[in-house]
């Protein structure tokens, strides 16, 4: 009956009045006749979009609700429950919510909020977590980063981020500031434009870039250092010699072209190092200083609503509409005035791209709100299960959900909620305890409290917030780790695990299996799952527990969604 029930509602989801993003995916399939993927069924949603949402698995009382309520907009219903209310006045404290976990850590990793900031980490990623509360128009967040000063970034967090991108001068104590600039240029202009100026800045894109990108092949290495310009005044410094804590203010004279760079060729000294904006050209205004200026432009210009949007599209979809999400080609982005061949329009949907930049824009650049606008989409909550006559030629359409793995963090801690293993780990520089991995400010947390973890997630694709960039590509060494593994075995003993013996105590055999599925798949287990895992139990309870969880943190559809 239930079964029945949820077809049903799958069915009247699917006909439901489209929203943006299904207004224009449906035109895009029909106009290739790409087949669709039903919609989801409600296990495979919930589990998708709790992870995705919230980085966590559902809880079982959850899943249980969810699967056996019968409300038409259930769906609607629980989306809403995943994001936190908004502080009002007089709030004393700010709630802890599984949303701002998953999405202060993104952006942590995102902004490389690492070991090479110390006590800094910290500050940081207090300022994000609070940004994010206060759901702090995203434009307005970036200002504040590209803006920040301080006295000391360990105690003030928005300036860490101009910090991260400090170059020391060789193995000395001296800071080199025109290779510093550049670095703050190309990590915006990377993060905030989606666009990559690394060749760039060491030589001009003819000649180097035209298979690669057909806009960075025509720009020049005096346009970067015109972008960087706007950083000629930004004084980083180290408050102790070489030490991880610094200062950020606007006192230095400018750009100096014969500034011996350590990590690129020469500077021309002959070019212009006058600031002007690479989008535009447009210069500083007078009275108006530099890095409010580059900030100003850079958050008003459409491309910076168009690389936002990808960015979360991306991390929700698996593949952003451009694809990856810091790899815009500007000469490739409008239907109306293509490249020249053999290039091609680079989004595959850029209506749709153009109509999400222009609602979050019109919607003050609201995240909470776009992320609530994608994961409420038909297009979204479409299954896993590839239609009839879709090949992998479909799959930039969106008309079926690509299945991916669990990211190193939210495997791990998967496998602690599903073991019900009670997770505490120090905060490194803080008295602070955190109950989760997506807690934690910075791998080096669990670098400094548990090596085995901390080396098991760099194996699933941990980003290192130095040089290595999150992965989910799955592995052989990955396999081996789940399979055998010391690590994984410890965390499945059940005499050493006070809430599954307690849950062993209370429940008889066929309740524990249907909570040990519930909890890792969101679903009850079949009748043969479950007559396979009473008869694993029947010798010894314990043992069984033991063998079933095993057995389902190595199932493809507990490791992927």
């Amino acid at each position: 009956m239930l079964r029945k029930i949820s077809l049903l509602l799958a069915l009247a989801a699917q006909a439901a009045e489209p929203n943006l993003i299904d207004k224009y995916v449906d035109a895009n399939a029909a106009a290739g006749r790409v087949p669709y993927a039903a919609i989801a069924g409600d296990s495979e949603f919930l589990r998708r979009v709790t992870l995705d949402v919230t980085g966590q698995l559902p809880d079982t009382k959850t899943v249980r609700d969810f699967l056996g309520s019968t409300a038409p907009d259930k769906r609607e219903t629980y989306i809403d429950s995943l994001f936190p209310p908004l502080p009002v006045p007089g709030m004393r404290s700010i709630k802890e919510a599984p949303f701002l976990d998953r999405w202060t850590y993104f952006f942590n990793d995102l902004f490389r909020n690492g070991e090479l900031l110390e006590e800094g980490i910290n500050t940081f990623y207090d300022h994000i977590y609070k940004s994010f509360t206060l759901n702090l128009p995203y434009d307005e967040f970036v200002r504040n980063l590209i803006t920040a000063t301080a006295v000391s970034t360990w105690s003030d967090g928005s300036a860490n981020f101009i910090a991260r991108s400090h170059v020391f001068e060789g193995d000395g104590y001296q800071m080199n500031h025109e290779d510093t600039a550049d670095e703050i240029a190309i990590n915006t202009t990377r993060l905030f434009l989606g666009v990559s100026l690394e060749c760039v800045s060491c030589h001009d894109g003819a000649n180097h870039l035209e298979k690669v990108n057909l806009w960075l092949s025509q720009r020049k290495r005096a346009e970067m250092i015109r972008q960087a310009s706007f950083f000629g005044k930004t004084y980083i410094s180290p408050v102790f010699g070489r030490s991880p804590q610094f200062t950020v203010k606007d006192t230095r004279p400018g750009y100096d072209l014969t500034t011996r760079s350590g990590l690129r060729p020469p500077r021309d000294k002959t070019m212009d190092a006058t600031a002007a904006f690479l989008l535009t050209g447009e210069k500083i205004p007078a009275g108006e200083k530099p890095r409010q200026a580059y900030a100003r432009m850079l958050t008003s210009h459409p491309q910076f609503a168009r690389a936002a949007v990808n960015l979360i599209w991306a991390e929700l979809m698996g593949q952003g509409i451009v694809d990856g999400p810091f790899d815009f080609d500007l000469a490739r982005q409008d239907p109306k005035n293509p490249p020249p061949a053999p290039w091609t329009v680079q989004p595959s949907h850029p209506e749709l791209l153009e109509a999400l930049a222009a609602d979050f824009r019109e919607n003050n650049h609201d995240l909470r709100r776009l992320i609530r606008l994608i994961v409420s989409s038909n297009t979204y909550q479409r299954s896993m299960a590839p239609p009839k006559g879709w090949n992998t030629n479909h799959e930039d359409a969106f008309t079926r959900r690509i299945a991916r793995r669990l990211s190193a963090e939210q495997l791990f801690d998967g496998i602690a909620r599903t073991a019900k293993i009670r997770q505490s780990i120090k905060i490194t520089f803080s008295e602070k305890k955190a109950a989760s991995i997506l807690q934690t400010r910075s791998p080096q947390d669990l670098d400094k409290t548990d090596k085995p973890l901390f080396r098991a997630l760099q194996a699933f694709g941990q980003c290192d917030r130095y040089a290595i960039e999150a992965d989910r590509k799955p592995s052989m060494i990955q396999a081996a780790i789940l399979l055998n593994d010391k690590l994984i075995r410890e965390r499945l003993v059940v005499a050493k695990n006070p809430d599954l013996l307690e849950l062993l105590k209370q429940k008889p055999d066929s309740e524990i299996v249907d909570e040990l599925f519930l909890a890792a798949l969101s679903r009850f287990p079949s009748e043969n799952e479950k007559a396979q895992a009473l008869a694993a139990f029947s010798e010894n309870r314990e043992q069984g527990v033991e063998d079933v969880l095993w057995l389902l943190i190595n199932r493809l559809d507990f490791l992927f969604y």
